[in-house]
């Protein structure tokens, strides 16, 4: 039995709610007490934000009903992203929640994809993809069936606007009996030993646990204390480092899709909201200063309900992840621009594997070691999957591009890309955050082409006859086709939650 028994968790935003809710859950049994203490304003702060599946599994474990989730923030549902521009003026790609086609013996769809590349005729995947077509179709419904049945093959993620997520996650987990500070972090006390011994609040008191969690954004403002600042510079691969985002008008059929269009110095975004869209502006200061991308972001969307918010990060991420009794989620260990939409995915990855490696004694230092090796393989397997979309396919012109590319890649990502380049074979390694499926909407949406695909499975894609294929894609389409339109979906979802409640 471990003989923690309080831990402290700092931080305003979504991270710090969920994991503060995630970790009086996963110890419930041991009566684990938990508070949150504020910890003010970051600079890491958004309008909102895009979130991969994984959102999905996290919300149930902690208990919160999707319908009364989509009533209260005004959430909508994510199928895919759709990237402009990338590689060239007229390019575009998709990258949807989901399978390419179906299982061929054993053989992944998308290598029909690739051999069809390499006889010049190539497909869009989401053609083949039930997720991709509803996507463009504007339709929308939660996976039905089981195994390889295509209505099953899918997943979604959410759009959803960061301060109504944090205040309904910050009421879901009071409700379970997370405890709040009465005061915000003034300072952190440490003892003789180097361990934080206290939080002293703005108000005088003082706060303390066996444990405490960072989630206070780059900042870092316990995690800082503690480890020296040592960390990666990913900035050479990733210059962006600054992102205008606000609100905008709804639109009338929005899409469970986010949309990206390349900039001159970095990409647009857009995210539909039930009864708003998010807009923003990811950019380099290298290469365009804020007055500027301010600018650009207005001319773009004219029409903005919010002052635009400016977020800054600095592309890289802390050597130690966990020091002493402080572990850090999120920008308080890693900094990456949102492109992925997996800052909240790598967070809830640390706080899984922290409940994992919960240590036996507060004074136990082996967890930490193991922890902050795992985290850094996810985190730069995160880096790599993001860099992937600067990198693969043809090169779009313009200086910041060609800065993207300028130095050698990851030798993890370079290894992969090369393979792939070679025989078509995608790589994963140990504790990647992205799977095989996710890289291959990516490498064949990019036009990162192959030189050959492997031998048996060429042999095994001709017995697959033209039929075969245009059944398939038949059917996906009849399947999304089938499916409501994703705005009566969302309005569905909050209705019923307004009927359960009443």
């Amino acid at each position: 039995m471990s003989e923690i028994r309080s831990v402290i968790v700092a931080g305003s935003g979504p991270i710090a709610w969920i994991a503060a809710a995630g970790l009086l859950r996963a110890f419930h049994h041991r009566r684990l007490e938990v508070s949150v203490v504020d910890t003010g304003a970051s600079r890491d702060a958004r309008v909102g934000r895009w979130t991969l599946p994984s959102q999905r599994g996290m919300h149930a474990l902690l208990g919160i009903a999707e319908p009364h989730f989509i009533q209260h923030t005004g959430a909508t549902f994510k199928l895919a992203s759709e990237h402009l521009g990338w590689q060239g003026e007229g390019s575009r790609f998709l990258h949807a929640h989901g399978e390419i086609g179906t299982d061929l013996g054993g053989t992944p769809f998308y290598k029909f994809l690739q051999n069809a590349a390499l006889t010049g005729t190539a497909e869009r995947p989401e053609a083949f993809s039930v997720a991709g077509s509803a996507a463009r179709l504007g339709k929308f419904a939660r996976p039905m069936g089981e195994g390889a049945a295509l209505t099953a093959s899918f997943t979604y993620g959410f759009h959803v606007a960061d301060a109504p997520y944090a205040q309904y996650l910050r009421a879901h987990a009071l409700r379970l009996g997370v405890r709040e500070a009465t005061a915000s972090l003034g300072e952190v006390l440490l003892s003789e030993g180097g361990d934080i011994h206290a939080l002293r609040l703005t108000d005088g008191t003082t706060l303390s646990a066996d444990y405490y969690i960072d989630c206070s954004g780059p900042e870092a403002r316990l995690l800082g204390k503690l480890a020296a600042a040592e960390r990666e510079d990913w900035s050479s691969w990733l210059p962006c480092d600054r992102m205008w985002s606000a609100l905008g008008p709804a639109t009338n059929e929005p899409p469970p899709l986010t949309h990206t269009v390349a900039a001159p110095a970095g990409w647009f975004w857009r995210a539909p909201l039930a009864q708003a869209s998010m807009t923003g502006l990811v950019y380099a200061s290298a290469f365009q200063s804020d007055e500027a991308a301010r600018a650009a972001l207005a001319a773009v969307e004219p029409a903005l309900r919010s002052e635009p918010t400016l977020t800054r990060f600095a592309s890289g991420r802390r050597h130690k992840f966990w020091e002493r009794n402080c572990v850090a989620l999120g920008a308080a260990v890693v900094e990456l621009e949102p492109l992925a939409g997996a800052d909240l995915h790598l967070a809830q990855i640390g706080l899984a594997t922290f409940i994992e490696l919960f240590p036996l004694a507060r004074g136990s230092a082996v967890e930490a070691v193991e922890y902050n090796r795992l985290m850094a393989e996810y985190a730069d397997a995160l880096r790599d999957f993001t860099l992937a979309h600067y990198r693969a396919g043809p090169q779009r012109p313009g200086e910041f591009w060609a800065a993207t590319r300028a130095q050698p890649a990851p030798a993890r990502l370079a290894d992969k890309l090369a393979l792939y380049a070679a025989s078509g074979r995608i790589n994963l390694l140990d504790h990647e955050t992205f799977e095989e499926t996710d890289w291959a909407w990516l490498l064949l949406g990019s036009g990162c082409k192959s030189d050959a695909i492997e031998l048996q499975i060429k042999l095994r894609l001709g017995k697959l006859s033209s039929q075969e294929v245009n059944s398939l894609r038949t059917h996906v389409q009849q399947v999304a086709a089938s499916m409501p339109r994703h705005i009566d979906f969302v309005r569905h979802q909050a209705a019923l939650a307004a009927r359960v409640a009443g």
